[in-house]
C-alpha cells in the first residue's frame, strides 16, 4: 500500500453551485482528507459554505451535506469536522457558496494505493 500525499485543490474559488474539491476517487485508490479550508475574501460580508460528502453517482443536495458554516468578512474556516475522512470509490468532497465569488478553498491529504 502506497500513500502519495495530494494538494487536492488550492485557491479555489467556489460558486453558488456544488463543485468539486476532490474529484472522483479511482477505482482501487482512496482518499484520505487531511484538511480543508475556506477562506472569505469579502471586507464586509459574511458568506454561508455549504461541504458535501457525494457517494458514488451521488449529487450535492441535503441527503449529504456534512456541514454549513457563516463565515465572517476576511476570515478562515478550517473544516474539523472532514479531517480523516476516507474516500472510496466514485466519491467526492464537494462545496458551493450562498452568493457571490469571494470564497476560496484549499484542500489536502492523500492517495492511497
Amino acid at each position: 500500500m502506497a500513500r502519495t500525499p495530494e494538494n487536492f485543490k488550492h485557491n479555489t474559488q467556489l460558486s453558488t453551485s456544488a463543485a468539486a474539491l476532490v474529484a472522483a476517487v479511482a477505482a482501487n485508490t482512496k482518499a484520505i482528507v487531511r484538511k480543508l479550508s475556506f477562506y472569505n475574501s469579502n471586507t464586509t460580508t459574511n458568506r454561508i459554505v455549504t461541504v458535501y460528502v457525494v457517494e458514488t453517482s451521488g449529487t450535492a443536495d441535503t441527503g449529504n451535506t456534512l456541514v454549513v458554516k457563516s463565515i465572517p468578512p476576511e476570515k478562515t474556516w478550517n473544516v474539523i469536522e472532514i479531517q480523516g475522512e476516507v474516500l472510496t470509490t466514485g466519491m467526492t468532497v464537494q462545496a458551493k457558496q450562498d452568493t457571490g465569488t469571494d470564497v476560496n478553498a484549499n484542500v489536502s491529504g492523500a492517495n492511497v494505493t
